[in-house]
């Protein structure tokens, strides 16, 4: 049985065009969830169903930056900024990357001007140095301005700055309005949310017990269809539930839509950490448990497939492993027997396998990469940017994986070990990019 990409196809434009942005804890995302929900149970998967969590929610409106001599400039106010309904004003000033070595004098009660992104120790130091705001430049040419820039973790740990970002373009003629008197205006709110991951398993027909998760984020960024980041990559975790729900598989096979991925793989993390709070607590009341042979649901998990960025038509592909070194050999030999050709890397993808990783499960994801991802993580990823050709290409070679190599071998053929190297870059990633999930525990 063959990748339909056409099928796949339908399935990104129910997500995108049908149900629209999908925030995480938005009542978009909660309609993308009932929609993956209903698919999956068209495929014949009666128990499929949402695993809800917690999801830190933000909503941003009203923005405004003006500068005098220049009046005002078209911005978009920041996710995580704060609210200031009166707005901040200051002298404008240039600081870079707003890190503390390219802060020269005083920038107390100043609106300060960055290029990137100020997440982490350079939001900290900002905040320190009592910035009245931030207007964040954007990194590429001819993009409308994103609405992240500060990062979640860290301004959930150090707090915010009245905050809006710009294009390029618009970057540039501040640039001459350096020392001008510049005002920022925005309106934001805070709440705790609730958010879905969606859940459907195939039982395997001899060995229930080795689980392989397939699996996609279904969220996208604040105002975004989203297309390639990720509904791309879903809609291929959707066409392979709908195959194997017909071929079967030797192998349990558990897909997964996480949400919350793009505020920080909230969705996988909280998926991650059940399983180890109920592997402790399965060890802790039976201290003969591992003796007596038996496996933890965590234990069960041999192998995670992590398919991110996905359904462009001019494109390259990449694998990203960790794990042992035969999971990235499988995909080189088997993209030179049968194409196309996949650039494998050693290394920790920064997506939804990572908490598995992090909890010992071996992991590999596959992403698309191409002139069209240009737009990911803007309102611009948009469908029209997908093809039913360029789903197919990464679905189908999915598809060939798992049949050889998870699905019908009569025994797994990889260890289920991540190699020192690799718990290195799976900790370095976690210490640098989501601080505020390792400060709470990871493992709770």
């Amino acid at each position: 049985m063959n990748f339909d990409g056409k099928k796949a196809l339908e399935y990104v434009h129910g997500m995108t065009r049908l149900v629209g942005a999908r925030f995480a804890g938005s009542p978009g995302e909660k309609k993308g969830a009932e929609y993956l929900l209903g698919l999956f149970k068209s495929f014949g998967y009666d128990e499929a169903h949402l695993q809800p969590f917690p999801i830190d929610y933000y909503e941003v409106w009203d923005e405004q930056l003006t500068v005098d001599g220049l009046g005002g400039v078209p911005c978009k106010g920041m996710i995580a900024t704060v609210d200031c309904p009166e707005g901040v004003s200051g002298e404008l000033v240039w600081v870079e990357s707003g890190d503390a070595c390219e802060i020269e004098g005083e920038v107390a009660g100043k609106i300060v001007m960055a290029y990137g992104a100020v997440g982490g120790a350079r939001l900290k130091n900002l905040i320190a140095k009592k910035a009245a705001g931030l207007v964040l430049i954007e990194t590429t040419p001819y993009v409308r301005p994103r609405r992240s820039g500060f990062g979640f973790e860290g301004s959930m740990r150090w707090g915010s700055l009245p905050g809006v970002r710009v294009t390029y373009e618009e970057g540039m003629k501040l640039m001459a309005f350096r020392g001008k008197k510049a005002t920022i205006k925005v309106r934001s709110k805070y709440e705790l949310a609730e958010a879905n991951n969606v859940i459907a398993e195939l039982k395997g027909s001899e060995y229930p017990d080795e689980i392989i998760v397939v699996c996609g984020h279904c969220d996208s960024i604040y105002d975004s269809e989203g297309t390639l980041d990720n509904a791309g990559g879903t809609a291929i975790v959707l066409e392979l539930a709908r195959i194997f729900r017909r071929i079967g598989s030797k192998r349990t096979l558990r897909f997964i839509a996480f949400s919350g991925e793009e505020q920080g793989l909230r969705g996988s993390i909280h998926y991650a950490k059940q399983l180890r709070k109920a592997d402790k607590e399965a060890k802790k009341e039976d201290k003969q448990f591992t003796l007596k042979g038996k496996l933890t649901e965590l234990e069960k998990h041999r192998l995670v497939i992590n398919v991110d960025v996905q359904g462009a038509l001019i494109g390259s592909n990449a694998a990203w492993i960790t794990g042992p070194f035969d999971l990235g050999a499988a995909v080189r030999l088997l993209a030179a027997e049968q194409g196309p050709f996949f650039t494998v890397n050693e290394a920790c993808y920064s997506s939804d396998n990572a908490p598995l990783a992090d909890a010992g499960v071996p992991t590999i994801s596959f992403g698309r990469g191409g002139p069209a991802n240009f737009w990911g993580h803007t309102d611009e990823d948009v469908f029209e940017l997908c093809s039913d050709e360029g789903l197919a290409v990464s679905g189908s070679f999915i598809l060939k994986y798992l049949r050889r190599h998870v699905t019908e071998p009569r025994s797994f053929p990889f260890e289920r070990t991540i190699p020192e190297e690799h718990k290195k870059h799976v900790s370095n990633y976690f210490r640098d990019r989501i601080m505020l999930r390792l400060d709470e525990g990871i493992e709770d």
